[in-house]
This record gives structure tokens, C-alpha cells and sequence, in this order.
């Protein structure tokens, strides 16, 4: 394996200089995110100059947020990316977040990072596709980006909600040259039923899945802070907190019928009696996770799609993805699955310890991937 990467970073090191076309920035991106991962060390900040990161706060669709922006060291106007960040209590201050947010931007890439409060609390909040497609509109706005050039990438739940926003008519990132997501979601209701039935739907048939007691516990409470009612509110998202996630079969008595519904799907254990369960919530709750799900309408997005997924991954089952790529819309969709990955993490547990043809597969999977999306990025 260190065999392997360091015969990589050699070619990186010798061509990037005249391959800085797609290839050399794609190089440039997998050699700054696994040099750090491997070696603790970043090979590419050896030879690309160091991005300007700044701070600022922006209105975004009502909400006052933090901003981050990492600026190229040369060059005047860049290609934009907003980046989405994932359901991470850090926000910007995510470490794996601001490792491949600087590699794009020493890519060549000016980088919009904002902190939202729904992913910092893990709130399934019905104006969050708004919120993320106001920060594309001001990513567009800016006199450094190049709008013929400017796309958006999401992480984890991030990235399902950026292609919901994606979807909305006249939404700013209708503009978008590309859209991209790491282990994202294609539909609130079927991510909850795997989540709550350990269980998840491939190629038609039900197979088990086992969600990391992070995401056992996240989604249920972001799924009960999208009630109406404060007090039932408050009192379903004790209930799942103090369970860890799993919920007793019956409600108790003194909740309104909109959270005894929501109760009843989250208590579910069969996959098909969750769905059927979450098909079935009073009207409010049902578009709120109409409105954050991109397969409500999925046919409406004509950008290409680049959604890379780790096969083992316990946050996002696989079948998410699987299931956007085989859904027919406007636009090219690429999937990439790997077992490089963690969920969002560059390294997979027991990865070091694979053997050559692992990380030359993984790698130039990892790579071919990132070269297509900066192809379109221009």
C-alpha cells in the first residue's frame, strides 16, 4: 500500500505541472486529502500555492450564517463550489470538511462553505433546501467566480439536501454546471425505514443494515423536530434521546395526533411498515419530507449528478444512491461506490492494511471519479 501511494504522489508531483487539466486537479484533490489521511503530511501543499481562507456572515433565505470562503493563491477568477457540510455538531469547524474544501481550492478552486443551524442540530427543517440554494445564489454573486463554472457538492445529509434544492423550480442552482454528493440520501422517508428496521432495499429485495448509533439516534430526532406542536415536540425528542432511537410501539397519552403518527412510523421495526406508516402522516409532516427529499422530484435536475458512496457506508445506506442512479431524469448520473471511504472520512477502518490491488483499484476509482466532476467543472 505505502508503496503504491508514494509511486502515485511521484507521477502527481512530476505532472501535474503539465496536466493541470481535469487530471492534474484531480491528482491535486485525491493527493491532498490521502497525503494528510496517510502521512499526516500534505504532499500537494508542497506544490500548489496555499489557498486565502476567510470569514464573513451572510443572510441566507433568513438566516444570519457563517461563511467561510477558501480563495485560490493565483489567479483572479476561479470556478466556483459551494460545499454542503454534513449533520456535524462542528459545522465549518469540521476537520474532514476543511481538509477537502482546501484541496479544491489548491485545485483551483474558489470554495463557499456555510454553516447552517438545521446540520449543526440535525433538524429535517422544511426551509433548508431555500437556505442552501440562497448561498449558491451569493456564491454566484461574487465577481471572483466564474458562473459558467460554478457547481455544488454536499456530504452525507447535506448532499440529499442540495439536490432537493436543486430540484425546486427557479432555484439558483438550476444554474449549477455539475452537482456532486458524498454518501447523501435520495429519500427522507426510505433513509428513515432503514434507519428505524435496520434494513435496507436493493435490487427489490429487503437485506439487513445496521445504522451507526449516531445515525440510530440523529434522524429520528431530526424527523420529530419537524412537529408543529413545542410540547410534543420536545416531548418525542426526549423519548428518542433517552432511548438512543428505538421507541416503544404506543405513544403516550397527551400527544396530538400529528406526533402519535410520527411516533407509530418511528417505532416501526419492518421496513415496509415504516414506509407505509410515513406514507400515512397528517399533511404537514408529509411535505416537509416530500420537500426535503431530491425523489420528489428528481426528474427536474439537468445538471450532471456525481454521487460517490462507500459501499459499507452505516449513515447512508448504499440503496440511496443506488436507487437515484437507477431513477430516470433529465440529466447523466454517475455513481462511484467504494470501500476506500468511511461514510464521509477518507479512510476506511482496516484500509492501511489492504494489499496492492485494493488501493490501485480504490485509487484510480477515487481519481477517474474526481476527473469527470472537474472536467465539467471546467
Amino acid at each position: 500500500m505505502a508503496l503504491l501511494v508514494t509511486l502515485f504522489v511521484a507521477f502527481v508531483l512530476v505532472w501535474w505541472p503539465i496536466a493541470i487539466g481535469p487530471f492534474g486537479r484531480g491528482g491535486i484533490v485525491v493527493l491532498d486529502v490521502y497525503s494528510s489521511a496517510l502521512y499526516d503530511e500534505n504532499y500537494a501543499a508542497k506544490i500548489t500555492p496555499a489557498p486565502r481562507v476567510s470569514e464573513e456572515r451572510v443572510d441566507l433565505a433568513g438566516e444570519d450564517a457563517r461563511v467561510t470562503w477558501w480563495t485560490p493563491g493565483v489567479g483572479g477568477r476561479h470556478p466556483g463550489m459551494l460545499v454542503v457540510n454534513g449533520a456535524s455538531e462542528l459545522g465549518n469547524d469540521d476537520a474532514e470538511t476543511r481538509r477537502i474544501s482546501e484541496a479544491l481550492a489548491r485545485a483551483g478552486y474558489l470554495v463557499m462553505l456555510p454553516e447552517y443551524s438545521f446540520l449543526k442540530e440535525a433538524r429535517l427543517e422544511r426551509t433548508a433546501p431555500a437556505k442552501v440554494d440562497a448561498a449558491f445564489a451569493a456564491l454566484l454573486g461574487r465577481p471572483d467566480v466564474d458562473t459558467a463554472r460554478a457547481g455544488a457538492f454536499g456530504f452525507s445529509v447535506g448532499g440529499g439536501v442540495l439536490f432537493a434544492a436543486a430540484s425546486e423550480p427557479g432555484s439558483a442552482l438550476a444554474r449549477a454546471r455539475y452537482l456532486g454528493a458524498l454518501g447523501a440520501y435520495f429519500d427522507v422517508r426510505t433513509y428513515l425505514a432503514s434507519v428505524v428496521s435496520g434494513t435496507q432495499l436493493r435490487a427489490g429485495k429487503l437485506e439487513p443494515w445496521t445504522p451507526d448509533p449516531e445515525a440510530r439516534l440523529k434522524l429520528p430526532v431530526g424527523a420529530a423536530q419537524a412537529l408543529g406542536d413545542a410540547r410534543d415536540r420536545n416531548a418525542v425528542v426526549a423519548a428518542i434521546r433517552a432511548s438512543g432511537g428505538p421507541l416503544p410501539a404506543e405513544p403516550p397519552a397527551g400527544l396530538g395526533d400529528e406526533a402519535r403518527s410520527l411516533w407509530r412510523a418511528l417505532a416501526a421495526t419492518d421496513y415496509r411498515d415504516a414506509e407505509d406508516r410515513l406514507a400515512a402522516l397528517p399533511g404537514t409532516l408529509r411535505d416537509t419530507f416530500a420537500a426535503l427529499s431530491p425523489a420528489t422530484h428528481w426528474d427536474r435536475i439537468g445538471a450532471p449528478v456525481f454521487w460517490l458512496h462507500d459501499e459499507g457506508d452505516r449513515f447512508e445506506p448504499v440503496s440511496e444512491a443506488e436507487r437515484a442512479a437507477a431513477t430516470p431524469r433529465q440529466g447523466k448520473t454517475r455513481l462511484q461506490l467504494t470501500r476506500l471511504l468511511s461514510h464521509a472520512a477518507a479512510l476506511a477502518s482496516g484500509a492501511r492494511r489492504q494489499g496492492l490491488d485494493f488501493w490501485a483499484r480504490e485509487l484510480s476509482g477515487l481519481l477517474g471519479f474526481a476527473v469527470e466532476v472537474l472536467r465539467r467543472a471546467g
